[in-house]
């Protein structure tokens, strides 16, 4: 899909990497995180009422403070919706909630924990911390998770029912949910890390605010230029196929595009759906993040934050190139994400002033 006029004004990330302060963008990368990659917590009293905040989960904290710089990068600007994508929700809460139910006998339970375990607990408490009385709404869609928010939110900027949308997408991890994780053989790549495959990721937290609008400004990051969703490609149709025409439609051949940023998570059998995309950008310089922020349902998002951060500050740090054949400055940027060879994305974030 095609898009005119939709500008990133507000970016904020909360990860195991330091990019709320956005040092991570100079090379700052801090080194692997076991069991897993755990976000490096800002100081949330700098933010949040001190008071407010002991009642918070740290998924709640984390995302409020991402949403408030995001809004202040924006001018402060009031959303007029706000959209949340996440994949598991307050696990902390969910996790209290669970306990107090075995410890009490299913009897006398306190509701708090319940209430605000909910996935939909994100976006009300944003909005409630910035008095909005927009609709506040959640997506959880398992890996299309945070790209049905980021979807949602450009459609409500292009019928023009709105010129500003807060996205946010928001995953935590516990040690509960992450022995179910390795039991699964989800997101931990062990033997891929054992045997020192630079790629290889674990399950990884973090949160990603972003201000979209109709309107751009001389502070605007980047512009999304399109977006594609795909679940299962169809059997007649290869992936350079796909990527031909969806560049094609934005009068633009894989020779336009200078970084190609790319999901790879080191399992050697989903990474190997990427090689004939890698073959197809030969021309462009090609980045991943995932080694960096883990894995979980709304690890694609930090693909944007960095795409956007690309494009906004004109350069790439060494610790995410995979290969550099480009030597561009950054102007062009696709995103591509695929989880199991059925969840694929496409997204063409640009320079504002292409």
């Amino acid at each position: 899909m095609l898009i005119q006029n939709v500008y990133i004004n507000g970016l904020s990330g909360v990860s195991a990497q330091p990019t709320f302060d956005e040092s991570y963008v100079d090379g700052n990368v801090q080194t692997e995180t076991i069991p897993y990659r755990k976000v490096l917590d800002p100081d949330y009293k700098q933010y949040l009422n001190p008071t407010a905040s002991r009642r918070f989960s740290r998924l709640i904290k984390m995302s409020l403070v991402a949403a408030q710089k995001s809004i202040a990068m924006a001018d402060g600007v009031m959303p007029e919706a706000i959209i949340t994508g996440t994949g598991l929700g307050c696990l902390e809460d969910t996790e209290k909630f669970l306990k107090a139910l075995i410890e009490n006998n299913e009897s006398m339970l306190s509701p708090t924990a319940f209430i605000q375990s909910t996935h939909n607990t994100i976006s009300g408490q944003i909005a409630m911390m910035i008095t909005c009385y927009y609709p506040n709404y959640t997506y959880s869609n398992r890996y299309f998770t945070f790209e049905s928010s980021l979807l949602d939110a450009v459609l409500m900027l292009l019928d023009k029912s709105c010129k500003h949308v807060l996205v946010n997408a928001a995953d935590e991890i516990i040690p509960a949910v992450h022995t179910i994780v390795k039991r699964m053989h989800l997101w931990d790549r062990a033997e891929a890390i054992a045997h020192k495959n630079a790629l290889a990721v674990t399950a990884g937290e973090g949160v990603v605010s972003m201000m979209l609008s109709s309107e751009k400004k001389e502070s605007s990051v980047a512009a999304v230029k399109a977006l594609e969703l795909i679940y299962i490609l169809p059997k007649d149709t290869s992936i350079e196929a796909h990527f031909k025409k969806f560049l094609a439609e934005a009068s633009l051949t894989a020779a336009d595009i200078d970084v190609l940023v790319l999901g790879m998570n080191g399992d050697a059998a989903s990474d190997v759906y990427y090689e004939p995309v890698r073959n197809l950008f030969s021309t462009s310089t090609h980045v991943v993040y995932k080694h960096h922020f883990g894995e979980s349902f709304t690890a694609s998002s930090f693909a944007y934050w960095l795409g956007a951060q690309l494009i906004r500050h004109k350069k790439i740090d060494a610790s995410v190139i995979l290969s550099d054949k480009g030597h561009r400055a950054p102007k062009r940027v696709l995103l591509y994400n695929q989880s199991h060879n059925k969840y694929h994305s496409f997204c063409l974030l640009t320079d504002v002033d292409l």
